[in-house]
């Protein structure tokens, strides 16, 4: 019997008009989901490997189930106004969307990693946690990734996510974490800001997407980010190095025998096409677009040297 793989699918990036939508990665959760739902109602053959989707989004703010009262029409127009990236040579537009986690408003986007493992935290085929311990897992493994790949001590608070501290004594947090159980199935996880305006860096709203909000509700509170944290002399390693170190420190703790295996981009392609196509909430905008930008970037090397530059 081949040993249990933690499954790595990640998401290429080569510049910023080729960022995933993230629509897209959620239609791929749900449907890595729905493969572990089917085979606990119908339980014949192995069950599906754990996995792990790793993406950089375009730019979008998620509401939490705390978000009790809707946006008014201003405050959606504030969050939506286009996000300058680079010095102002780039400009992306920024979309809202309700998510299924708790707490209230955050952002993601260019500069962060997203990781969403997909595993049921009841299997049989790896360790077994409860809800309480799958959020202590995500916070771990993110604090164990920043000390091995960064040297960033990494710690926890009453508050959710994983903080650093600067100058010894100011908390700010370096990595969002939302969970969502479906059945003991796991969605959505934790966003590492690797390199990206921190609240302090920048003040200015139109560069710096944290300075449209109140980071999941939590007044009083600062964001940082890899950049920010590291010496002037020490190499930042790209996102996707970042996402393959989180895999493998992962795999690591949920105790699979086989490691991680990666995901080649042709198949990761091919497993978007079928998420939209079986996707109950149809076909969003840009996710098509993403999809045959990636195709016609497998077939002129740029996704190649793209992940070569770990990005």
């Amino acid at each position: 019997m081949a040993p249990l793989r933690l499954q790595h699918l990640h998401f290429p990036s080569h510049n910023p008009s080729h960022f995933p939508p993230y629509s897209l990665a959620s239609k791929l959760q749900s449907l890595l989901r729905r493969q572990h739902l089917d085979h606990k109602d119908s339980p014949s053959g192995p069950p599906p490997p754990p996995a792990l989707i790793s993406f950089t989004p375009l730019p979008i703010y998620t509401l939490g189930r705390r978000q009790s009262s809707p946006l008014s029409q201003s405050e959606i127009a504030r969050l939506s106004q286009p996000l300058s990236l680079a010095g102002g040579t780039t400009t992306l537009p920024v979309t809202t969307s309700h998510s299924p986690r708790g707490g209230l408003t955050t952002y993601h986007g260019p500069g962060q990693i997203v990781l969403w493992p997909v595993l049921d935290i009841h299997s049989r085929s790896h360790k077994q946690f409860t809800v309480r311990c799958y959020s202590r897992l995500l916070e771990n493994t993110t604090i164990s990734t920043l000390r091995s790949l960064f040297r960033i001590e990494a710690f926890t608070t009453e508050d959710p996510g994983v903080w650093t501290a600067v100058e010894g004594k100011e908390e700010r947090k370096i990595a969002a974490l939302g969970v969502h159980l479906r059945r003991h199935i796991s969605g959505l996880g934790t966003a590492i800001n690797v390199d990206m305006p921190s609240t302090a860096d920048v003040t200015d709203e139109k560069a710096n997407p944290w300075k449209r909000i109140v980071a999941c509700g939590i007044e009083g509170k600062t964001v940082t980010c890899v950049r920010e944290r590291l010496p002037a002399d020490q190499v930042l390693r790209g996102t996707e190095e970042v996402a393959d170190g989180w895999a493998g420190e992962l795999a690591r703790r949920i105790e699979v025998d086989g490691g991680v295996e990666k995901m080649g981009v042709e198949r990761v392609l091919r497993l978007l096409e079928e998420a939209i196509d079986k996707s109950e909430e149809g076909e969003e905008q840009g996710e098509r677009e993403y999809i045959n930008d990636v195709w016609k970037g497998v077939k002129i090397g740029w996704v190649e040297e793209a992940l070569n530059r770990g990005v």
